[in-house]
Formats: structure tokens, sequence, C-alpha cells
């Protein structure tokens, strides 16, 4: 199995080891791509070369290739499960993640994920991600509902993932949340790593990634006792795990319903988290010119909520 990987601008000198780490598949451990690079499996493409120090410095543009054996087929179980898709094509497709489904399991989730489902009701997905996320190119949180790009093809998928690195998939969310932002409309240019003491959440800190966010306010509803929600338009220039709702919170105005970083969520656990992936545009991966747009209407809760909200 080959995994194709370019260094992007977060990236730029960063170590070898670091970016095949973050770039090269989920729930890598950085000994499994030392290992890798010991073994003689990293090939820096653009210096054709075989890449053998784990602490080489990669710069921007640089094209890199991973060689690893392949893995038994996978052992988890298909399960039938509620998956519409939005957009299909022989290579690749667009589908609809429903709120509170994971996109792969990951540590101390046992639920079925969505790869149980995609597994049941597709025949080929790409293997690229590793055994455990076929057919996953990028992730929504599992409170988080809305478009989501699946591979069936390896080719597809490191074309498609090149596409993320590269930002050209435009990603547009919506997202209730709590207040208004000072500024109607602006851009959260704030690092985001992991927590320090609480390890499921993540946080704004100065050695983090980069994280972009631009928002634009879209509503205001002020309630009978005062309080403020406001309907939020939201692009990602990155893709930070958490982007939105760390951001959001950040400036005071966390997303309705989000159990992680807003210390009201129980007043709104029968919405769910209040953020929506509503659209993606991006250039087809392999025909010139064209463009694939795909855009969810929105969930009843949202619609639900805004109904109700001034009474809050």
């Amino acid at each position: 199995m080959q995994i194709f990987v370019t260094v992007s601008e977060d990236y730029d000198q960063s170590r070898l080891d670091v970016f095949l780490k973050d770039n090269a598949g989920d729930d890598l451990s950085r000994s499994t791509v030392q290992k890798w690079i010991d073994s003689g499996f990293v090939t820096n493409k653009t210096k054709e070369q075989v890449a053998t120090k784990n602490g080489y410095k990669v710069t921007l543009g640089e094209e890199y290739v991973v060689n690893v054996i392949a893995r038994p087929p996978s052992r988890l179980e298909p399960i039938p499960m509620d998956i519409p898709v939005l957009y299909d094509e022989g290579e690749f497709m667009v589908i609809h993640k429903k709120a509170g489904i994971a996109c792969h399991s990951g540590p101390g989730d046992d639920q079925p994920s969505l790869v149980n489902g995609l597994l049941h009701q597709f025949k080929n997905l790409s293997a690229t991600g590793g055994e455990r996320r076929p057919g996953i190119v990028h992730r929504l949180d599992k409170p988080t509902e809305g478009v989501l790009i699946i591979a069936k093809t390896d080719r597809a998928h490191a074309a498609l993932s090149k596409m993320f690195q590269d930002r050209l998939v435009d990603k547009t969310y919506y997202a209730w949340v709590l207040q208004a932002p000072v500024e109607s409309e602006g851009t959260v240019n704030l690092p985001i790593g992991r927590h320090p003491v609480e390890r499921v959440k993540m946080c704004v800190r100065e050695d983090g990634r980069m994280a972009i966010t631009h928002y634009k306010t879209e509503k205001i509803v002020q309630t009978q006792t005062g309080r403020k929600f406001s309907l939020m338009k939201l692009g990602l220039e990155t893709g930070r795990t958490h982007q939105i709702r760390v951001h959001m919170s950040k400036i005071g105005c966390p997303v309705v319903g989000d159990t992680l970083y807003s210390r009201s969520a129980k007043d709104y656990t029968q919405y769910g988290l209040l953020l929506f992936a509503k659209k993606l545009e991006f250039p087809h991966p392999f025909i010139p010119d064209k463009r694939i747009l795909v855009e969810l209407e929105f969930p009843e809760r949202f619609k639900i909520f805004e109904r109700k909200c001034p009474s809050y």
C-alpha cells in the first residue's frame, strides 16, 4: 500500500516524523512513523531518495511516498445504517453524516461508527487511511452533522486529501451560538492544541497549530429573558479538531448544546450540538474545470430551535 503526502504551509520546516504522523493517516503514533522511516519505507519523491532521518526538516511542496505492507482485511463488522448519498461517482461520493455517530472508532468508544455503516452499504472503499478508517478522507466531530466526502479508491483518496491540504475545498458551516460576537463579521486566528489537563478537549494555546475560522452573523435573536442567540455562518481555512467549537467558545459565543465547551449545554440537550456542515464545494479531482457543489437543507432540530429560542 502506498500513501502520498505533500508538505503544506502549516508543516514547512517541521520534523519529518511529526509531519507524517499528522498527515499520513489517523491515529498514527510517532513511534510507528519512526519505524517506517527506519525501515526505509519513506521516500522523498521530490529529491528521489529514501528518507532516513526522523528529524529531517521538511519544506513546503515536498512530496513523500510511504510504502507500507498492507494490513490484513478489516475485521470491522458491517452494520446496517442510514447513510444518505448526496453525490456519487465511480471513485468517490459525498454523504450526509448524521449527528451522534463518530466517523471511525477511537479509544474508549465502542459504539458503531460511520465506518461500520459504510462497510455494510458499499463494496469498495479506499484503504489509504488504514484498516480502521476505510474511505474516510476527512472527519466531522461525532455530534456534528453534515456533508462528508468518502473515497472509494486509493487514487481518489490521495487526490482528495491533497485538495484538503492545499485548501482547495470550501467548507461552509452554520451554528447557533450563545450571545453575539462584538464584530458581526470577522476572523478568528488563534492556534489550537490539546488541552493540558482535560485530554478529550482542545484549547487555544501558543504552541498549538495554526487555526483560522471566518465568521459572519446571519441572525440575532433577543429572548424574552434578555438572552441572545446568534446564527453564524462559518468558513474554515484550516481543519483542526473541534476548531469551530474552540474558537466560538474563546470569543464568548459557545455553540448551543456543546457539552465540552459550553457550561449551559444541559439546557439544550434536546437539540444536540447545533453545528452543521451545510455545504462543500471543491474541484473535481480528475476532470479539469469541473467543480462539485453539495449542500444540505437545515435539519429539523435547527428549525425547531429557531422557533423556540425567543422563549428562553
